[in-house]
């Protein structure tokens, strides 16, 4: 068992109880991890009489030159893409407990094709042939082996050094707290560490062990900016002010940024961060305004995206846009892209878009009628005249009292009203709120059931009965029907399977709930037909690159 030197109760008193209590018997020994050069690489002969000269050229040949981390094993062959190591380094943030689950289908595929890049979780270990870096190292103790978002950790240390399977803590909760409760640190110190192992890179991208993200795209999106700038660039979200990188998505730190950051991370800013980190929800946002304090804006970028293959929305609107990456990727959605990429650039192609995937991938499964399928509708819901009815974007009208709400939900909702709002509130002293169904009384319910369709009415009873009210909304794309439920839904998606199951509705009837989904497919063939021919990626690249003031 290997435990790193950081863990050692002697050179930090105040972790003394908490680690002689978790980890008894400790193995304490630094690991050795050196990277194994590819066998193809040629290596240069030493000339003994110049072995001074030759190692003042070798720190400054790998000072211009980095070579790949230690993390980066995988020979780089059958790879459509090989970005140069010497240009981005690649952060892949995972968890102890399900570092055997998700990091494997990566380091087969994506990251085969990534000569450089560091892998980070809870706890330094090895996997294989893989050193697996601490994204919770440079954390202040007080904090590691005190503060209750800890107390995973300190689990985890336990378990570790008694040799056990660390994602029994994932399926039997044994330790107060959870591995969400240790996310929110990593961001701030695995950018720190990145650049202090690599300082010279182009380019630093982080990406989580569920995402998957296209080479081929993403370093023709990074061409589009001047490495020396102070770039982060993302999917833009916003906690209250701080506008900040989805984490799951992926996002990119150019050097430029990482130098400005670097300057200010010293102990007096560390400790205010540590203290801000410990009462906020998430790292990404806590990244963004560290990042903020140096003096760096997010800048979003299209192609990040926060659905699988199951959940994407497949629409007229992205249809030649490249794609960039996907979250929440299973090992089986992983390798569907991984397979579906590979061939398509080793036929000699360099890049492609949306419309390219859902050709190939998303295209083939869809059918009029599927069972046992969930295509995820969710646009309209209909369940009866006592269930969720209508469209998210049609809420239902409720006049409230104006001087009934509080001053300051009064100012909230003032800021957003039109002038013709304004002038209904001062005239009458109402304010028209947009409800959903569940928040209607009994009696507004029966209103809105009222006023739909004679067809929307009647959408939940048969699977054919709710295919018809697709075929009666125009924007109506697919279908999901089950049980006295009908689903309808405005844009493509896959979905997945679903397993039918036995519902007792009485004593004497055994019911099989199945579901069945369904795609309006003359209408996925007019969406195709209207969907407008693609611009190679790299001119659909230079047009955003016009279009947001972005060319060098």
């Amino acid at each position: 068992m290997v435990v790193l030197r950081h863990y050692l109760p002697t050179l930090h008193d105040s972790a003394d109880r908490v680690v002689s209590q978790y980890a008894p018997n400790l193995h304490l020994q630094r690991p050795s991890v050196q990277f194994e050069a590819d066998e193809d690489q040629e290596e240069p002969e030493e000339d003994a009489t110049d072995s001074e000269d030759d190692a003042s050229a070798a720190t400054t040949s790998a000072s211009k030159q980095p070579v790949p981390t230690a993390s980066s094993k995988l020979k780089l062959r059958g790879c459509p893409v090989v970005p140069s190591s010497a240009d981005f380094l690649v952060s892949m943030k995972t968890g102890a407990t399900e570092l055997f689950a998700k990091l494997p289908e990566q380091l087969l595929t994506t990251l085969r094709c990534v000569p450089n890049y560091m892998i980070f979780s809870d706890i330094e270990q090895e996997m294989g042939d893989y050193h697996i870096y601490s994204s919770l190292e440079d954390v202040s103790d007080s904090y590691k082996y005190n503060h209750r978002d800890f107390s995973f950790y300190r689990r985890l240390l336990d378990l570790y050094a008694k040799g056990q399977d660390l994602s029994l803590l994932q399926i039997t909760k044994q330790a107060e707290g959870s591995a969400w409760d240790l996310d929110k640190w990593k961001f701030i110190p695995i950018a720190h560490k990145v650049y202090k192992e690599q300082p010279h890179v182009k380019w630093y991208i982080f990406l989580e062990a569920d995402s998957y993200m296209a080479w081929s795209n993403v370093l023709e999106m990074l061409a589009l900016y001047d490495p020396q700038e102070p770039w982060y660039l993302g999917a833009p979200h916003y906690y209250g002010e701080v506008a900040f990188a989805h984490g799951g998505m992926g996002y990119m730190i150019s050097n430029g940024a990482m130098k400005l950051l670097d300057e200010i991370y010293d102990h007096k800013h560390i400790a205010k961060w540590e203290q801000k980190v410990s009462e906020s929800c998430c790292g990404d946002v806590e990244l963004a305004s560290v990042l903020q304090e140096a003096g760096i804006n997010i800048t979003g970028i299209p192609g990040l995206y926060g659905e699988s293959l199951a959940w994407f929305e497949w629409d007229e609107g992205r249809w030649c846009e490249p794609a960039l990456s996907w979250h929440h990727m299973r090992a089986h959605d992983v390798e569907a892209i991984w397979q579906f990429e590979t061939k398509l650039l080793s036929g000699g192609d360099s890049h492609y878009v949306y419309r390219d995937l859902f050709h190939q991938l998303v295209e083939p499964h869809l059918s009029d009628v599927r069972d046992d399928w969930d295509n995820m509708s969710r646009d309209r819901i209909y369940t009866g005249s006592s269930g969720r009815h209508g469209d998210e974007e049609r809420r239902y009208k409720h006049d409230i009292v104006w001087e009934d709400l509080d001053e300051e939900e009064r100012e909230h909702i003032w800021k957003d009203l039109d002038d013709d709002q304004k002038e209904r509130i001062e005239n009458d002293g109402l304010h028209r709120k947009d409800i959903r169904w569940d928040e209607l009384s009994e009696k507004e319910q029966e209103a809105a059931f009222s006023d739909l369709s004679e067809i929307e009415q009647e959408a939940h009873n048969s699977l054919e009965q709710c295919r018809a009210a697709c075929e009666d909304w125009d924007e109506c794309m697919q279908y999901w029907s089950s049980f006295g439920r009908c689903h309808l839904h405005r844009t493509i998606r896959l979905g997945h399977y679903m397993q039918s199951r036995p519902y007792v509705e009485n004593e004497e009837d055994l019911v099989t709930i199945r579901t069945v989904s369904g795609w309006m497919q003359d209408r996925v063939r007019d969406m195709k037909d209207r969907a407008k021919d693609c611009a190679s990626v790299a001119d659909w690249v230079k047009q955003h690159a016009e279009d947001e003031g972005l060319l060098r």
